[in-house]
């Protein structure tokens, strides 16, 4: 989940990974660090978010790594940041992911007398590399042969102007340009200085400079096409999420216009069973995926949360992999039992040349624009229009202009609409709602908790009545989704039931008004099953407000990051 990123040329090598690690500071914010390469090496840690680095000195220095952290091993401190250095100073290392046989590697460093200076896992690859009696290269493919588990790392050495690099586990994409190279950890940090990047494999390493690119696999020398950077450096405001919320009905046209474009695996159209696999937010988009395919298809479709899929392989299986980076740690290991037993693969992402886009036997991609905050909001509500656009096609109808047109006015009108109030931030608090809307209430309840820290459940309207609404009082608020006419009856009693016992309702509503104490009413959609991309966004708003008010960072919430590149 770490940010990692490198530069060797003729440029400032301080200034560019700094405004690199800004960039990538979304992936991990906990603490950072840079090497540089001047006479000798100079490595700067902080404890804390990347600005604080500003104030390290001025440098001439034209090569030099960065990192920017999610903790794993070790407590957010300076002595835990990366970069590394090895025992002699001579190698820095930064690294993103986690070395399973951290404790058997740190015995042999003691036996050989050396001491750790951090509680990190990261640290073992400096020394290891400088006990290698070998070039540098070739040390990075034996030490790299030892780590087991995800050990995506960069180095820098005393003396050269190179940066070693080594794909494992994690992400690593490298741009070359005219007398200079870049690496980052995703393609993202790369885009302000190239539309193209070479995207490293599993088990590939080499060595970048002014030059170029020397990369190798099992020793031996490889040659690899640069894949379009399809994504451009978002601009500076003050908070991304309330940015990337208004760019949902942008982001949801790029979706449909990419979707024109897609061919639908024959695997897909003659399907049996459906699995789609996702985590957090993109479970829940899942959840919406299999209500919707089973509607519009009659397949036979599960959602399964990565962490806990062990995939029985039927003939006729097809998997679905939805995750906004393409690099989710769990949602990847599904994807690689899948492909062992022999099921083929869909991913659903948002990044090109992401590791689920490369290796998913086939891939859509979403277009909805970088999404910096940790809390997903457009890319959640285009996950689901993909789904939508999925469904529709493999039962073979098309969507029209015209639809999502209707979509994304109706999007603009739930933007309007926010939710928050200070009674329902005072309150215990639940999210309710019934088919569809069940769906909509846990990434509602979700969205609260990732940014506000505060205790919120969800629960499908018929449940409550069978154990919570035993903690429905004065002290209680619930906010109720109602986006489907067939479930208005049963949601009018739940709020009758919900007032009884004296809790504060707000509904959330495409079918007009309820009984609530207050109503937010949405357009009413033809197609209801769209309705979940409009009803979502009071929630995310009411999270946003919330976390705001209350004087916290929604871009960057305590103990997450963007992309959960570990297990």
């Amino acid at each position: 989940m770490c940010g990692i990123i490198g530069y060797v040329g003729g440029r400032n090598a301080r200034d560019i990974v700094l405004e690199g690690l800004k960039l990538l500071e979304y992936r991990g914010y906990d603490s950072a660090g840079i090497a540089l390469v001047e006479d000798s090496l100079a490595v700067y840690k902080t404890a804390g978010r990347v600005r604080e680095l500003n104030m390290l000195p001025k440098s001439d220095a034209h090569t030099a790594i960065g990192h920017t952290r999610w903790a794993t091993h070790g407590r957010p401190t300076a002595a835990n940041a990366h970069p590394h250095l090895s025992f002699d100073g001579k190698i820095a290392v930064v690294h993103n992911g986690v070395i399973e046989n951290f404790a058997v590697l740190r015995e042999e460093l003691a036996a050989k007398g050396i001491t750790l200076l951090s509680d990190t896992d990261s640290e073992v690859i400096a020394h290891m590399l400088a006990l290698e009696n070998c070039d540098m290269t070739e040390a990075v493919r034996r030490v790299g042969e030892r780590l087991k588990g995800a050990a995506t790392f960069l180095a820098v050495k005393e003396g050269e102007d190179k940066i070693y690099i080594r794909r494992f586990g994690a992400s690593m994409a490298v741009s070359v340009g005219e007398g200079e190279g870049f690496c980052a950890s995703d393609v993202l940090a790369l885009s302000p200085h190239s539309d193209r990047a070479i995207v490293l494999g599993d088990g590939e390493y080499g060595v970048l400079s002014a030059s170029g690119l020397d990369l190798f696999k099992d020793g031996r020398r490889i040659k690899k096409q640069p894949i379009l950077i399809r994504c451009s450096p978002p601009k500076d405001c003050a908070c991304h999420m309330s940015a990337e919320l208004e760019e949902l009905p942008e982001a949801l046209q790029r979706t449909y216009d990419s979707f024109k474009n897609f061919h639908i695996p024959s695997e897909l159209a003659g399907a049996k069973r459906i699995l789609l696999v996702g985590c957090g937010t993109a479970y829940h988009a899942c959840l919406y995926g299999k209500l919707v395919l089973e509607r519009e298809t009659g397949a036979r479709c599960e959602a399964v949360v990565a962490s806990e899929f062990e995939p029985d392989a039927n003939e006729g299986d097809l998997a679905i992999f939805v995750t906004q980076s393409g690099e989710t740690a769990d949602t990847l290991s599904a994807l690689h039992s899948c492909k062992r037993q022999g099921i083929p693969t869909l991913a659903i992402t948002n990044v090109a040349g992401s590791s689920a886009a490369l290796e998913a036997d086939s891939s859509f991609l979403l277009e909805a624009g970088a999404e910096i905050a940790v809390a997903a909001t457009k890319s959640y509500c285009c996950q689901l229009l993909a789904l939508y656009l999925l469904a529709k096609k493999r039962a073979g109808h098309a969507v029209e202009q015209s639809e999502i047109s209707e979509v994304k006015r109706a999007a603009r009108e739930a933007l309007d609409a926010v939710a928050y109030e200070e009674r329902l931030m005072n309150s215990k608090l639940f999210f309710i709602g019934k088919g569809q809307d069940y769906i909509t209430a846990r990434e509602g309840a979700l969205k609260l908790r990732e940014i506000t820290y505060r205790q919120a459940d969800a629960y499908p309207a018929g449940e409550l009545k069978h154990g919570t609404i035993a903690l429905m009082d004065e002290g209680a608020a619930a906010i109720v989704v109602a986006t489907e006419e067939r479930a208005k009856c049963r949601l009018v009693a739940t709020v009758e039931e919900l007032r009884a016992r004296g809790a504060y309702t707000l509904a959330v509503s495409c079918v007009g008004e309820i009984g609530a104490d207050k109503h937010i009413l949405l357009p009413r959609m033809r197609e209801e099953a769209l309705a979940p991309i409009i009803s979502v966004l009071p929630l995310q708003y009411l999270a946003l407000t919330a976390s705001l008010t209350l004087g916290l960072d929604p871009d960057k919430p305590r103990n997450l990051a963007k992309s959960v590149t570990v297990i």
